[in-house]
């Protein structure tokens, strides 16, 4: 009697990690999954475009575990159009008055 092993991996299981993000652009709330591998994994450092909206700089935000290899994540985006007029260094916002 002769007994075959199979020593290959399963073909539906691929290495790596998937991210389900959601696109936290104004108005896009895309969500798609991004999956990471060793040769793709400079891309959680860096900051990468939605595919719906297009916007460019978004920052991956890991959002916790969804299960086996699957995790949440957001991609944020800084405040665009919005600054302060006031600098820290002028008056101070309360003075209190001694009478």
């Amino acid at each position: 009697m002769q007994t075959v092993m199979s020593t290959g991996t399963k073909t539906s299981e691929r290495p790596g990690i998937t991210y389900r993000t959601v696109c936290q652009n104004p108005g896009c709330g895309a969500i798609f999954d991004l999956r990471i591998a060793p040769e793709n994994a400079s891309l959680l450092s860096g900051t990468m475009a939605c595919p719906r909206c297009h916007r460019r700089g978004g920052m991956l935000k890991p959002q916790g575990r969804l299960g086996s290899k699957l995790f949440a994540a957001m991609l944020l985006y800084r405040a665009t159009g919005v600054a302060s007029t006031r600098g820290d260094e002028e008056e101070p916002l309360f003075q209190l008055h001694e009478r």
